[in-house]
């Protein structure tokens, strides 16, 4: 079966570009003919791995951010449009995968959509009312919508009548248990205020008045950066927090860590959550839209309410303080594992293209 993705950037630094690699990768191991197409390259290398049997073609060398404002932006796009209309390797292809709203827009005005899966990774409420009203009438126009949790399923749903679900499977080869007695925490993501770092910071005085022997380490890189490094001098963390930037070896890190915590604010479906999980890091979470409540529904970590920093503090408290805890976290991960491993995602997905006639 020939396969297809078109996204906005395979060379830039996110969930969805890692997610990318990691269902190529899946979809060639099992003998797939498989390729990305990139409409824009930001950086001269993509930055996951990617199996050497998926073949990578960019539609241009150009810059895309949002940094150019709009006008610059609509008129990067509308070239790129020609492009895609006349990219063979999109037209020979059995089935396209659209990752996101403007791949999703450039196959739809080039008359692709037909034979396309157009894949939503932010959650419903993501846009505001005009912007989400012209993405369903978009959506309408493709063989199937892929979301990634059951209740933006249930959301797309009052306005679409081809959506299915499938999550992100687990990305790391994990080494386990490493760090388990390390007192390190870690966070991984960038530093921008979705993630909610300066909740997460807030939350720390009272953890390491407490537990002052603990420290955390944020990987990842950002605009907030300046910001989040004074908010930490300000409430005199820096001898227990620490920003690394960003690592080429994740894997690395969550296997010598004790704990993982996520604070953000909103998510699509949070890789770093699996990521932690399969390398049995108990996890603290904010409940947060959406994903996490839905990654450790069968255990593995702690929720609070979202955007609470006193009770995310209680919570990271609770387990760094309970031993047996942590252990019966860790445990419970396995289960995360199992749902969403390679082999688990890709039976969806190929049970999906079973469902629209696509094979």
């Amino acid at each position: 079966m020939k396969i297809a993705f078109l996204i906005q950037d395979i060379t830039t630094k996110g969930g969805t570009e890692r997610t990318t690699c990691c269902l190529a990768n899946e979809f060639a191991k099992h003998n797939h003919d498989v390729c990305i197409v990139s409409v824009f390259k930001n950086e001269p290398t993509i930055k996951y791995f990617l199996n050497s049997n998926v073949n990578v073609t960019y539609l241009s060398d150009k810059e895309y951010s949002i940094e150019l404002g709009l006008r610059k932006r609509v008129l990067l796009i509308a070239k790129q449009l020609r492009l895609v209309k006349r990219c063979q390797t999109l037209i020979a292809e059995d089935v396209i995968i659209g990752q996101k709203i403007l791949a999703s827009l450039l196959l739809w005005w080039a008359g692709l959509s037909k034979k396309s899966i157009a894949c939503e990774h932010f959650k419903f409420e993501m846009y505001n009312n005009i912007v989400r009203s012209m993405r369903n009438v978009l959506y309408k126009k493709f063989r199937q919508v892929v979301v990634l949790t059951e209740n933006d399923e249930q959301k797309f749903k009052r306005v679409l009548t081809n959506v299915s679900v499938i999550p992100n499977m687990v990305s790391v080869n994990p080494t386990i248990g490493v760090g388990a007695d390390s007192k390190r925490m870690i966070s991984v993501g960038r530093l921008h205020p979705q993630k909610g770092y300066d909740l997460l910071l807030q939350a720390l005085p009272k953890v390491f008045s407490e537990a002052p022997d603990w420290t955390l380490d944020i990987f990842g890189e950002g605009e907030d950066y300046e910001q989040l490094t004074e908010q930490c001098r300000q409430l005199n963390l820096t001898q227990n927090v620490h920003f690394k930037g960003y690592t080429s070896n994740i894997e690395a890190e969550y296997a010598n860590a004790a704990l993982y915590i996520m604070s953000s604010r909103f998510e699509g479906f949070p890789m770093v959550l699996l990521e932690a999980a399969a390398c049995q890091l108990p996890i603290v979470s904010f409940q947060c839209p959406e994903g996490p409540e839905t990654i450790l529904a069968n255990g593995g970590g702690l929720l609070v309410p979202p955007e609470n920093s006193d009770a995310l503090s209680n919570a990271i408290l609770k387990v760094i303080k309970d031993d047996q805890l942590r252990k019966k976290l860790a445990q419970e991960t396995i289960k995360i594992t199992e749902r969403y491993s390679p082999l688990s995602i890709y039976g969806e997905w190929m049970n999906l293209f079973h469902k629209v006639d696509l094979i």
